[in-house]
């Protein structure tokens, strides 16, 4: 049902509506009357209104001004004028400016309401999206409810509850775990640089999820971000499984927490988690707070270990042997799944620990390693330019040169002319 409200300047014409047209046929609920545009105003301001029926000409202000003003006080409001052929430009003007319809006067009481009907059917449709609009926002407030139920079990370690909400997951946002991964982290406030009250550290959870949904944008995945808990926030990141690269995401995860560091009054020390799997988030959830509680002195940074046992002998020993291997092999295509074999670690780990020590990812320090043996021996050998592109492992000479000049900003050709005795 709908509210109308009718407004002409003369009262005889206001009551022959009301009284004239078979509002019990009608889908309105209420009718409301009004002899002026001030007196409408009064109405729509107190009064909920879906349909303004008003004469276009009136004294001190007209139907079009009112109009106007209506539309910017009530979002989906209709508007429905009166109007004599004389004032057809008016009526004209009324129709640009997002009137529904215009009646010509003297008023047929039957054209009125054959206008009601169709401007009912336009109410409906608006109606219904507003539905849909609250439907979809009830959901989303649903799917943020998750998360919160989530991370509330994981710090009181429920895991038989954790488990049971991970799974639904999937249902819930429509994430095909055959196809995505889902990477947990914990972002820790170790430092406010400024007192900020508790509405403030709720908002700050938007701007962590933004910085890393434009980070992780060429994932194409999802990013949520809970609310502030305990010196807090839980944070899971969506990526795509068939084009996942770790030290992408690696790089991804610096990038975050140095813009955090640089341009936020607020330091956070980021623990991020192995990509979930069914019956492994226990041990995984364990692992972040694990890591958590382990940074007794509240160190800012990126950590992928445990801060204390991040510097073992045993794990820096097997970093420099990969160092040493890798030196060794330079004219091999070398892979860090061989590596990290050849060191009996795990690969991931071994990734991670590897980037820790070295401050470079794998595959950054292998090409950094070859590019400088290529330094070399452009400057101290009469080699040729291909077999030394073959000696550092490039079979393909072009690119080679690509990746020479990228680091050095010189071709090879420049670089061996640039340092000849």
């Amino acid at each position: 049902m709908m509210n109308v409200c009718l407004v002409d300047d003369q009262r005889a014409v206001v009551d022959s509506l009301k009284n004239g047209i078979h509002w019990e046929k009608l889908p309105v609920d209420k009718v409301y009357t009004a002899c002026s545009a001030r007196e409408a105003k009064l109405i729509l301001k107190n009064f909920p209104v879906d349909v303004l029926l008003s004469d276009i000409e009136m004294p001190e202000e007209d139907g079009i001004s009112l109009c106007l003003w209506a539309k910017q006080e009530i979002e989906d409001i209709e508007c429905i004028f009166l109007t004599s052929h004389a004032d057809f430009e008016y009526a004209r003007e009324a129709i640009r400016l997002g009137s529904f319809d215009y009646i010509l006067q003297p008023v047929r009481y039957e054209d009125v309401e054959k206008v009601l009907f169709r401007v009912w059917e336009r109410v409906c449709e608006k109606q219904k999206m507003q539905k849909m609009m609250y439907s979809q926002r009830f959901l989303d407030e649903q799917k943020n409810h998750i998360f919160d139920v989530l991370t509330a079990n994981i710090i009181a370690e429920n895991w038989t509850e954790v488990e049971q909400l991970y799974g639904h997951l999937p249902e819930l946002y429509g994430v095909d775990t055959e196809e995505c991964l889902i990477h947990p982290a914990l972002i820790q406030v170790v430092r406010w640089k400024k007192l900020r009250n508790d509405w403030e550290k709720q908002l700050v959870s938007l701007v962590l999820k933004n910085v890393l949904e434009e980070l992780f944008y060429e994932e194409k995945g999802n990013v949520w971000v809970t609310g502030f808990r305990e010196d807090r926030y839980w944070c899971f990141i969506q990526t795509n499984r068939s084009t996942y690269d770790e030290d992408i995401c690696m790089k991804h995860v610096q990038e975050f927490y140095d813009f955090i560091d640089a341009n936020m009054d607020f330091n956070v020390a980021f623990y991020p988690g192995e990509p979930l799997q069914k019956g492994m988030a226990k041990e995984i959830f364990e692992g972040l707070l694990k890591r958590a509680a382990s940074n007794t002195e509240g160190k800012k940074g990126v950590f992928w270990d445990e801060p204390e046992t991040a510097e073992v002998d045993g794990d820096k020993g097997a970093v420099d042997l990969a160092v040493s291997y890798i030196k060794k092999n330079l004219s091999k295509n070398i892979s860090r799944t061989d590596v990290a074999s050849y060191v009996h670690l795990n690969e991931e780990y071994f990734s991670r620990l590897f980037k820790q020590q070295t401050g470079e990812t794998f595959k950054d320090y292998v090409m950094m390693e070859k590019m400088r043996e290529a330094q070399k021996l452009l400057k101290h050998s009469r080699l040729s330019i291909s077999i030394i592109a073959s000696k550092v492992g490039y079979d393909n000479f072009s690119h080679f040169s690509k990746m020479f000049k990228k680091i050095t900003d010189q071709t090879p050709q420049e670089y061996r002319k640039a340092h000849e005795k």
